[in-house]
């Protein structure tokens, strides 16, 4: 996918005069590429959502300095897929503090083991560089899916696929819908 550039960005002042019709379109868009276990959601990100995320940053953060939007655009570009992968933004759903508190030592470590699994083939899922840590600091972590050719034509063949976590405590598995996986198949 094409990466987003500055002309694309809207100002401060632009972005909250179109912030409702962005917002409904965007949870629209985010919901139809979000599938759910029962401890995590996923986010399959494109040049919509990300977008939207800059112009979201924007507007909360009231930036005008074009070095600022320079910072953004470097940053958030890179949730956008490169050819033959997916960008993904996996969320930890424990909405109980307490609860999340005691689960984020459990969950450690477990971005290093979440698999895109379709066939008989998988595809082990690379954490954002630089963020696992010993402990889990973070309920959303940033992973990425890349194929070579050979396995991005078995995807395009699969019937269903899964997002499935292999970690020690938490095993889920999240099935991506008939309406997202065509549309994941031809952004391959």
């Amino acid at each position: 996918m094409k990466k987003i550039t500055d002309g694309e960005l809207f100002s401060p002042e632009e972005f909250s005069g179109i912030l409702e019709v962005e917002r409904r379109k965007i949870i629209k868009a985010k919901k139809e590429r979000r599938i759910t276990s029962r401890t995590f959601s996923y986010l399959f990100e494109n040049r919509e959502t990300v977008l939207n995320q800059m112009n979201e940053m924007i507007l909360i953060e009231n930036i005008h300095d074009d070095k600022e939007k320079r910072h953004i655009l470097d940053t958030y570009n890179e949730l956008i897929p490169d050819d033959l992968e997916f960008s993904v933004s996996m969320f930890i759903e424990i909405s109980d503090e307490k609860k999340l508190l005691q689960e984020m030592p459990r969950l450690s470590g477990i971005e290093n083991n979440v698999y895109l699994v379709f066939g008989d083939h998988e595809v082990k899922g690379a954490p954002e560089e630089g963020r696992s840590t010993d402990t889990l600091e973070s309920t959303l972590q940033y992973l990425r899916f890349k194929f070579d050719g050979k396995t991005a034509e078995q995807f395009k063949k699969a019937k269903n696929a899964f997002i499935v976590t292999r970690h020690p405590i938490y095993k889920e598995s999240a099935e991506i819908t008939e309406t997202l996986l065509p549309q994941l198949k031809s952004e391959l």
